[in-house]
């Protein structure tokens, strides 16, 4: 299997871009996820079971 991702002729190039691509997405998307406030998360999760309730953050 190695032997054939050797012998791609100038193909690794989109192998090499694709799997950096998805690295930098999943890291993103990682860091995006731990920067996120634990009350959003909260409002989030409560949001498919409200009735109708105002939500706190948005009460200016």
């Amino acid at each position: 299997m190695f032997n054939q991702i050797k012998n791609l002729a100038g193909g690794e190039i989109y192998l090499i871009t694709s799997l950096l691509l998805f690295m930098v997405f999943f890291v993103i998307v990682g860091i995006y996820l731990l920067k996120l406030s634990k009350k959003h998360i909260e409002v989030m999760s409560q949001l498919p079971i409200q009735d109708n309730q105002p939500i706190a953050y948005e009460e200016d």
